[in-house]
């Protein structure tokens, strides 16, 4: 019988900045699950009547995280799944070019990646696959080119305090339409993140 090989998707290490309170949703997560886990330990430990070690139902407890306890990791590629399927994001696009790619992967700030929720922005990092990362910076180029091509015939890509109020809403009305990676993550976690949606987070934008 020939045995199958599973080769797992290479993944990519991605930093973004998001809501200090999704991240300490996250962080409350992390240690629920710590808990959870120890106690399944301690039980399966107890029921087996010294059949297995505590060692052993330690060991068994990490195996059975995939499916009882998901990483953050999974929590965020699932978000970001679910908000790229929206309408407004959906592509199909086309793929990024080398140096589109190395642009999209520089860090920093620009239009786009302002944030204007309630909260302050934290960075936190999160192994994505990398078919979703690329996915991700595509449609946060690809979204983005319209919306940016018309700022720059307007005059109105950069910051001015010289502009007129109705070239400040013209501009305002246009950076809406662009979509950094981190303000889509950002969006995401707002959704579809693992906690009730009648919490009333920030806004993320």
């Amino acid at each position: 019988m020939k045995e199958e090989v599973r080769h797992e998707e290479q993944r990519k290490t991605c930093s973004f900045a998001i809501d200090a309170r999704h991240a300490s949703r996250f962080t409350a997560i992390r240690k629920k699950q710590r808990r959870e886990m120890e106690f399944w330990a301690l039980e399966l430990a107890r029921k087996s009547k010294g059949k297995i070690t505590r060692a052993q139902a330690r060991l068994e407890a990490r195996r059975q995280r995939p499916a009882m306890w998901p990483t953050l990791d999974e929590y965020v590629e699932r978000a970001i799944r679910l908000r790229l399927a929206e309408d407004d994001l959906s592509g199909p696009w086309e793929p990024l070019t080398t140096a589109e790619e190395e642009e999209a992967s520089l860090s920093g700030r620009g239009i786009g990646k302002n944030y204007k929720g309630r909260g302050r922005l934290v960075v936190r990092t999160y192994d994505l696959p990398s078919s979703l990362v690329n996915e991700l910076r595509a449609t946060a180029v690809r979204v983005s080119e319209a919306p940016l091509e018309e700022l720059e015939e307007l005059g109105l890509l950069y910051n001015s305090l010289s502009y007129s109020e109705e070239e400040r809403e013209q501009r305002d009305a246009l950076v809406e339409r662009v979509f950094s990676a981190a303000r889509i993550v950002r969006e995401a976690l707002e959704r579809y993140g693992p906690w009730p949606p009648d919490e009333d987070p920030a806004p993320a934008s």
